[in-house]
């Protein structure tokens, strides 16, 4: 898959409303021993790393506001992805974040550490 393609499909399981078609995602992106960090708390394998997508869908998407990605580098198995959370209606960036990511052989996340950049207000 292409970079390109891989970085969409990263952002648009953080949007996705649809449980079975976002736990689906989760497995195509993900290792099955997957690592997702955020500031604070780690995930591993498909169960958490869903389960915390699924509460970021809750505090955020449910109130009005989207993921999306304002910019991304490729280093070979590496990733670097810069997104904003914006109002959904549009508006003012709410939040920044950047994630590293190491993809496996089959390029699949094998690590994901989000950094926040700007922090929700």
């Amino acid at each position: 898959m292409k970079t390109s393609e891989f970085v969409d499909r990263f952002a648009r399981v953080w949007n996705e409303k649809d449980a079975e078609t976002r736990r689906t995602a989760v497995a195509e992106l993900w290792a099955s021993d997957g690592h997702y960090a955020n500031v604070s708390q780690q995930f591993r394998g498909h169960e958490e790393i869903d389960g915390a997508i699924r509460e970021a869908y809750h505090d955020f998407v449910t109130k009005g506001f989207r993921f999306t990605v304002h910019d991304y580098h490729e280093n070979h198995d590496a990733v670097r992805i810069v997104w904003h959370m914006v109002p959904a209606a549009g508006g003012t960036v709410a939040a920044v974040g950047t994630e590293h990511i190491i993809r496996d052989e089959n390029g699949r996340i094998r690590s994901d550490y989000q950094f926040m950049d700007m922090n929700p207000s």
